[in-house]
């Protein structure tokens, strides 16, 4: 009985095993930088039985190999194209595989031109706008002592003028 159950088990298994389609492989990946967004491009290469690409998953490392951002993209006509968005000048890596698994393609680029903005170019708008909510706040605490004083003032004259 157990040589049936095995007999059974692997004539079902390598006729899986044969047919089974291999996964879409990425070809080229190509990254360009402008101000601080990093915009990859690239193909995917299809393999004899292979199933569509539909998904590039694409992960952005930094210098200290710490994930910093991860996208999805579509894929069409065999190409994909995306970007993502950097804050700081450093070297980073763009690591790129089809949705599904296989194999990953990594390249890397130097960012030395992302421009973050300084803390002063608006410092005179912060103090303006600081300014008018500490005079709301303390126009707001005196108003009950304004309003308590104005009755006050119309209560003495009423009373003066009998």
């Amino acid at each position: 009985m157990k040589k049936i159950i095995v007999i059974l088990s692997l004539l079902f298994i390598f006729p899986i095993t044969a047919l089974a389609a291999e996964t879409p492989v990425i070809s080229k990946l190509e990254l360009t930088n402008e101000n601080g967004v990093i915009t990859y491009k690239g193909e995917v290469e299809l393999p004899e039985f292979s199933i569509p690409a539909y998904a590039v998953t694409c992960k952005l490392y930094n210098s200290k190999d710490e994930e910093v951002d991860i996208l999805s993209t579509e894929v069409s006509d065999l190409k994909f194209e995306g970007s993502f968005t950097v804050v700081k000048n450093d070297t980073y890596k763009v690591s790129c595989a089809n949705y599904e698994s296989g194999k990953i393609n990594s390249e890397t680029i130097e960012i030395k031109d992302v421009v973050n903005p300084k803390t002063g170019d608006n410092m005179y708008i912060y103090c303006v706008v600081f300014a008018v909510c500490i005079a709301a706040v303390v126009i707001a605490a005196m108003y009950p002592r304004f309003l308590k004083k104005v009755k006050a003032k119309r209560a003495t004259k009423k009373t003066s003028k009998k």
